[in-house]
């Protein structure tokens, strides 16, 4: 899977497009020159993913920064750090705020450019590049994907409040101001657009199994692009957001059944995406050279304004109902006594070999991971429960304890599957993804700051991020 002829054309596309993206100042209309090729494109789409990869976003705040700092995994140790205040909610106070708002702006951004790309590739005939549909369908997914993140952060759960007010869902690149949709409007065209990426993504094909000489290096290592299965395991997990668990199911169980993933031995455990894209579970993840550096100074270094460190009584859900040898607890969370580190850290996503300066035995793509597949046979799994259904509940759940060293609940005396295993496992599994913050909003659970002994019961000052004040400057 790994191609070096593949991972250079990235880099020059990464490294062309990142440089066009910083000249072109906020509001400009970036020149056509750019989309006259499909070489163009090609590298207007390196340069969005390239833009999601920086620490603003899921290099570092969206992954397993900010947002696992709110879910109570980590906190920095100086008494005086922003992140304090994030751990207590405290979402207005004049050092976190900025840091908040700066998600919602360049997240937009980034869907301005996604935008553009489709915006200049509606000029040209679906004939004008043999990977047109190709194009077109990462785009969507790119657009919807964003715009869904943005919903889980700043407007009300789909489940609590439909109708309440959402976000802006920018459809064109221009100066026009975008209306604010309601939550369940917002939902509507994020379901659109990703069903619209689908299509194209079906209907054009898949390259996991093959090259297609004639397409070139676009269609390689399709796992660091918005792919088809991509595609549907983020739809599995929108409507998972919405409640719909059928439909959610259904969507898992495509990407389950498809045969391109796979679930990584016990033994592997650590190697699953410490600083590298996993060859077995990523579904999708984004190429970036410098997310070990990020995370090598926040997840293993100690002591600095970056670090983080773990919460006392992490070990708790990892022992709750344990039976077997939980490898992720052992793997992901060491004591350590280097000159850089010293002391209790999160090591799951930290990559050690460029730590010791080492090289990897095997290659692999250098990023983060976005979804993976032990998610969507926790969502299979969630809707077996809902129909009362415990032994295809277990069908599904089980794999994902034993590839961690864990007995399934399939035949234990006494003991029943229901969702609390479910969300124990999602606590464990998902660290440093940026993804337990929204299983919390989700099901609506008390939040515990264990520095401060706060309980925070659930509600909108929480689980909904304020929008910038500058957002509604310009709006009637």
């Amino acid at each position: 899977m790994k191609k070096i002829k593949y991972l250079i054309l990235v880099l020059f596309g990464f490294c062309s497009c990142d440089s066009f993206l910083e000249v072109n100042p906020t509001g400009e209309i970036v020149n056509d020159k750019l989309f006259e090729t499909a070489e163009g494109f090609e590298e207007a789409l390196y340069g969005s993913y390239s833009f999601l990869a920086r620490e603003p976003l899921y290099g570092q705040n969206l992954s397993y920064y900010i947002m696992d700092i709110a879910g109570q995994y980590f906190y920095n140790d100086w008494s005086s750090h922003w992140s304090r205040h994030l751990c207590t909610y405290d979402y207005k106070h004049m050092d976190l705020r900025p840091k908040l708002d700066t998600v919602w702006t360049t997240m937009y951004k980034g869907i301005s450019y996604v935008n553009n790309i489709l915006g200049n590739l509606s000029k040209k005939d679906s004939t004008t590049f043999r990977l047109y549909d190709l194009y077109k369908g990462e785009a969507l997914g790119l657009r919807a994907f964003i715009h869904f993140e943005l919903l889980r952060l700043y407007a009300e759960s789909y489940l609590k409040a439909p109708n309440m007010r959402g976000i802006p869902y920018y459809e064109k690149y221009s100066y026009e101001v975008a209306p604010f949709e309601t939550v369940k409007d917002a939902y509507e065209k994020v379901i659109r657009d990703f069903k619209e990426a689908e299509r194209l993504l079906t209907k054009h094909g898949e390259y996991f199994d093959r090259k297609d000489e004639l397409a070139g290096g676009f269609v390689l290592d399709r796992v660091i692009h918005m792919n088809l299965y991509a595609v549907q395991a983020l739809l599995a997990r929108v409507y998972w957001e919405m409640g719909d668990l059928e439909k959610a199911k259904d969507y898992a169980l495509s990407v389950i059944n498809c045969g391109f993933f796979k679930l990584e031995e016990k033994t592997d455990v650590e190697d699953i995406m410490n600083g590298v894209i996993s060859n077995k579970e990523t579904i999708w993840g984004i190429y970036s050279e410098e997310f070990p550096t990020f995370t090598r100074r926040t997840m293993y270094a100690s002591g600095g304004d970056y670090s983080l460190n773990v919460k006392s009584g992490y070990e708790d859900i990892y022992n709750e109902d344990k039976e077997g040898f939980d490898y992720r607890q052992d793997k992901w969370f060491q004591v350590l006594g280097d000159y850089e580190a010293t002391g209790l850290r999160c090591m799951k996503i930290v990559d050690r070999y460029k730590v010791k300066l080492a090289s990897r035995p095997v290659a692999k793509l250098s990023g983060l991971n976005m979804i993976r597949l032990p998610e969507l046979h926790y969502i299979v799994a969630e809707y077996y429960l809902r129909v009362d259904d415990q032994d295809n509940a277990t069908k599904y759940f089980d794999p994902v304890l034993r590839s961690r060293g864990l007995n399934g609940f399939a035949g234990r005396e006494g003991m029943k599957l229901n969702l609390k295993h479910i969300n124990n496992e999602r606590r464990k599994e998902l660290v440093c993804e940026g993804q337990w913050f929204f299983m919390m909003k989700h099901y609506e659970m008390t939040a515990y700051d264990n520095i401060t002994d706060q309980t925070f019961q659930p509600s909108s000052a929480i689980y909904v991020w304020p929008i910038p004040d500058s957002e509604f400057e310009y709006r009637d």
